[in-house]
């Protein structure tokens, strides 16, 4: 087989190069299960093997390490390849290296390999701390691959090499050298569904591998269609090798993850739908709701657990990570999440313990097969769904059979042993249909319920029944009153009800929330961005001491006076008009470390000062703050040091002259300022506050910057910036604009955006055109 696709040629030359660079001694491979690491470092010996590359070295020394690795046999098997005698003393191997030229390639290392300790090889030379080995020229190399990024980190490498997946047309040539290429090529309609199998394994070269070979004898249209369902329906069983070559392989990653609350945190993952990305706080959020994440004292502290549980996983390859403009998703590679999903069902022996629908097709055809066997599902996720006649079916109080009729058991309930639903539906008709929630009885086992989307407008007194609920999360729906029903859910903890859609608006009026106050056990409340909590009922929650982790609305000073004796986490202030002056340490108990978003509305505060611990504090919004005339904080406090805040808006603020404090958040990756009419420069030179940070990058992180309506701002700055990351820049309304701060390095920054308003453009002089030519470039 022929070396396939540019990436791993573009790495085997990147090791190649290290192999003849001095400086470098130690290089680590990383990357996912079956992403071709073995294939890489086979290339390298080979390489050696064959001749084609000679680099000086005496001894190449090619090992499989693996997860369960005995020492001993590999030291045979050194002492082997390097002609010693079989009898060979512990330290016969250390002394006939550590003058001699080598190359060692270990190959699947899952713990940290000590060199001398584990194998008698020698450090490589300019890691050797023994002082007789020192100024010596001889070539002690090694190269490891390893699926772990930690691993990688703990072997200390000179240089590390992530190993990624394969772009489509790489992986269509790869898959075709295992399937039968002559039968692909024979007939259009094969060939077309040969592509479509291709992409089902997401550039990943072992299932390209595996399920190439699988359809190497498939000779017609109507096998090539069975074998796509299958692997749409994750049917592996029909998939020839699918389990035992690829699952089996991928499944190391998670048997060794460390606990296994870490491996329940990943298969969580595979309950979003395959194309979509996971927002870090929904899915650290979820983690909370199921108990995943639960011995923590504010919700600052969850947050940090969740983010550690995440980098784990990323280190491990079994979780991707991407960074948006102002918010950190995640997402499982197709083929693992496939894999978790089979993990699920007990390495396929229960195939509907789990049903995560992502299309209204998904549960048609889940409907249709698996009528009949709803007693072995435990959970059912409906994200992202289109809300159609499958729903309604799906939702119905009635017992549906096999055969879409009604079942003569109708009283019995039909998921008897569900343990989670989570549902979340979009329309594409008008007016939108709202439903009423009446299939409670069906699930007396449920511990995990998700209603979000306003097609949800009752929330029915049957909920009684839910006597295990621990998770309720009602977001976004349509609504209004709260059964007084709910106070019978004795093991309620986390209650969310928060309103997203609907800030800055008028507070809607719910009626029944004092019931909140009733639930015994609840420690997380969410009611951000929707209704108001009387200071009675928050008395009431605060008095039985459970809260960890509370989020509302406050447009009272009574409200305000009782946060300093609760762990906040979102806050709200709305149309507050009689203070002067709000403190941050105000907001949150003592500890004040799970504060992490503070939004304030058509309030009367003249001045902010931010004091207190906002080690969490990521999101910053103000809005209608017509006197607002500065923002400060203690002088002792230098805010690029403390300052985690990753967004910040900014609007209709008509007394605030300048924000110098944000130049130097380390954190700040949005940026929005808009209609503030007192502001004739964004970045204010003579500010003390920027004075006492001018030794700090400036705008190290940030990638999003707009500023809207901005009638008299004459300048962003009058000292050009660095803006290192800088990829989306709108400039809307702002007539008096007429210099940008951009340094001339601004032409290295790759946007994705640029968008300037025809006046405004026309309008700009430029020092450097160059920067003008580069900005064009991206409308």
């Amino acid at each position: 087989m022929t070396l396939v696709g540019n990436t791993i040629k573009l790495n085997l030359e990147e090791v190649r190069g290290h192999l003849e660079d001095d400086d470098v001694s130690m290089v680590g491979i990383w990357g996912m299960g079956g992403v071709g690491k073995t294939t890489l470092l086979n290339e390298i010996n080979n390489s050696f093997l064959g001749g084609d590359i000679d680099m000086g070295f005496k001894y190449v020394i090619s090992l499989v390490v693996s997860k369960e690795p005995q020492f001993e046999k590999l030291q045979n098997e050194i002492s082997k390849r390097l002609g010693l005698p079989f009898d060979s003393g512990k330290s016969d191997i250390f002394e006939f290296l550590k003058n001699k030229d080598f190359l060692l390639l270990l190959d699947d290392i899952w713990r940290r390999v000590d060199l001398p300790k584990d194998l008698d090889i020698p450090l490589p030379f300019c890691q050797s701390q023994n002082s007789e080995n020192r100024g010596q020229r001889n070539k002690h190399k090694v190269i490891f691959t390893t699926r772990d990024d930690d691993v990688c980190a703990h072997m200390n490498p000179h240089k590390k090499i992530r190993v990624g997946c394969m772009d489509e047309e790489e992986a269509w040539h790869l898959f075709k050298q295992f399937a039968n290429e002559e039968i692909i090529n024979s007939n259009a309609i094969i060939k077309q569904l040969a592509r479509k199998v291709m992409k089902k394994c997401s550039g990943l070269p072992l299932a390209l591998k595996v399920i190439g070979r699988a359809t190497s004898n498939m000779k017609t249209p109507e096998e090539w269609r069975y074998m796509l369902r299958s692997l749409i329906k994750m049917d592996v069983r029909t998939v020839a090798g699918i389990e035992e070559s690829l699952f089996h392989n991928l499944k190391v990653s998670y048997d060794n993850l460390a606990s296994d609350t870490l491996r329940q945190c990943f298969l969580c993952c595979a309950q979003w739908p395959i194309y979509l990305r996971i927002r870090v706080s929904d899915l650290i959020e979820h983690w909370i709701g199921c108990g995943l994440i639960s011995d923590f004292e504010n919700i600052g502290e969850a947050f940090d657990e969740g983010y550690s549980f995440i980098a784990k996983l990323k280190e491990a390859s079994l979780l991707e990570l991407y960074t948006g403009s102002d918010e950190v998703y995640v997402k499982l590679h197709d083929v693992i999440r496939d894999m978790a999903l089979w993990i699920v069902s007990d390495c396929g022996k229960i195939k509907n313990k789990w049903i995560v629908c992502g299309t209204g097709n998904d549960l048609r055809q889940f409907s249709k097969w698996e009528a009949g066997n709803w007693e072995e599902t435990e959970l059912i996720s409906l994200k992202d769904i289109l809300f159609d006649n499958s729903v309604k079916n799906f939702l119905s109080d009635h017992n549906i059979d096999e055969k879409g009729q009604l079942s003569v058991e109708a009283t019995s309930p039909r998921y008897r042993n569900l343990q989670s639903f989570f549902m979340n539906c979009y329309v594409l008709c008008y007016p939108m249909p709202k439903l009423v929630i009446n299939f409670f009885p069906h699930m007396p086992s449920l511990t995990h319920l998700n209603l979000y989307g306003p097609h949800f407008a009752v929330l029915s007194k049957e909920i009684r029944v839910l006597v295990n609920l621990r998770y309720l999360n009602i977001s976004n729906t349509e609504i209004r009153s709260l059964p007084s029903e709910l106070k019978e859910l004795s093991k309620l903890k986390c209650f969310l009800f928060r309103g997203e859609y609907f800030r800055r608006q008028f507070l809607r009026k719910v009626d029944g929330l004092a019931t909140i106050s009733m639930l015994p056990k609840l420690q997380v409340l969410d009611l951000f961005d929707n209704t108001c909590l009387e200071a009675s009922d928050l008395r009431l929650l605060m008095d039985r001491n459970m809260i960890k982790a509370i989020s509302l609305v406050v447009d009272s000073v009574e409200i305000l006076g009782l946060l300093k004796h609760l762990p906040t986490w979102k806050i709200r202030l709305h149309s507050m008009q009689n203070m002067h002056t709000l403190q941050l340490c105000d907001l949150s108990d003592k500890h004040g470390e799970g504060l992490m978003e503070l939004h304030i509305d058509d309030c009367g505060f003249k001045k902010l000062l931010i004091n207190g611990n906002v080690a969490n504090l990521k999101h910053f919004d103000l809005f209608g703050l017509k006197k607002l005339k500065k923002i400060s904080w203690p002088a002792e406090i230098v805010p690029g040091n403390c300052f985690p805040m990753t967004s910040i808006s900014i609007s209709c603020c008509d007394s605030l002259r300048s924000l110098s404090w944000v130049l130097h958040l380390p954190c700040l990756r949005r940026l929005k300022v808009e209609t503030c009419s007192a502001m004739r420069k964004l970045i204010n030179p003579a500010d003390q506050m920027q004075q006492a940070s001018s030794g700090l990058p400036t705008f190290p992180s940030l990638q999003v910057l707009k500023i809207f309506n901005m009638q008299n701002l004459v300048s962003l700055s009058t000292d050009p910036l660095n803006f290192p990351v800088l990829s989306e820049l709108e400039l809307i309304n702002c007539p008096k604009l007429k210099k940008l701060p951009f340094k001339p390095s601004i032409v290295n920054n790759k946007f994705q955006s640029v968008y300037v308003d025809e006046e405004c453009w026309k309008c700009l002089k430029w020092k450097d055109t160059t920067i003008r030519s580069h900005l064009a470039k991206f409308f």
